[in-house]
């Protein structure tokens, strides 16, 4: 299978790692710029190659770390020096390759994909262990689905009796989950009150997502002449799709 990038939505992370000896002696800060793309999708049994690149020609090994989930613990993938043979962790020497192009480039290519290879991917610059941005790759199990999206509006207790009510974004019956979320009042983006859950719940017969963020208002806000827009983006693997809904 074809791997496809979203190449417009490939962008410069500014990642800066602080030396905390340096900083208090020398007041010293090192940034390394990193480029790495975001999202990646590709079919079980495929292959998916993962690219890195980076600004500081100093920094001679290249690691890459695998986090099934976002708040989890990394793991340590492999590493390797330009010229020389990568080095793997024992659970990854299997179907995981790394290739060098040069100091400040290489990728991380997986092979015979299966579901658990479903996660975060990072490359990082030693020596200090300076971090890009990260790759989520997903290893589809059932067809893309774009998400249903629908703003459910404050009960009428709510509006009576508090001070400030809750409207909620529902997005549902999507897959795989790579979303976000926005708000905005108006023509005003609003990241203040806003709760979105840390990560979508998956339906275990459909394998399908759903997520829900919620945005808290004042009763003074609340009102006909303010509109209320819930914005979900969806990647489906060739681009994004943005669904809104207004109250």
């Amino acid at each position: 299978m074809k791997i496809r990038y979203l190449i417009n939505f490939e962008r410069y992370f500014s990642e800066c790692f602080s030396n905390f000896t340096n900083i208090f002696s020398t007041g010293t800060v090192n940034c390394v710029k990193f480029e790495q793309t975001p999202l990646l999708i590709a079919n079980l049994s495929g292959e998916a190659q993962i690219n890195c690149k980076h600004d500081d020609s100093s920094l001679a090994v290249m690691l890459w770390y695998q986090q099934l989930r976002t708040g989890m613990s990394l793991d340590l993938i492999g590493y390797g020096y330009t010229g020389s043979p990568p080095n793997f962790e024992s659970r990854f020497t299997d179907r995981f390759t790394q290739t060098r192009q040069d100091t400040v480039m290489g990728s991380l290519t997986i092979s015979n994909l299966i579901l658990s290879d479903s996660a975060i991917y990072y490359c990082a610059a030693s020596g200090q262990a300076v971090f890009g941005n990260g790759t989520k790759l997903t290893v589809l199990e059932r067809d893309i689905s774009k998400p249903e999206v629908e703003i459910l509006k404050p009960s009428g207790n709510e509006t009576s009796c508090k001070q400030k009510v809750t409207l909620v974004c529902v997005a549902k019956n999507f897959y795989p989950d790579h979303v976000s979320i926005t708000w905005k009042i108006g023509s005003k983006d609003i990241n203040d009150d806003v709760a979105t859950d840390p990560y979508a719940t998956q339906d275990k017969e459909t394998k399908l997502f759903s997520i829900t963020s919620r945005l808290k208002v004042s009763k003074k806000e609340f009102k006909p002449q303010n509109t209320f827009r819930c914005t979900v983006r969806f990647y489906n693997e060739t681009d994004v799709y943005t669904e809104s809904k207004t109250i």
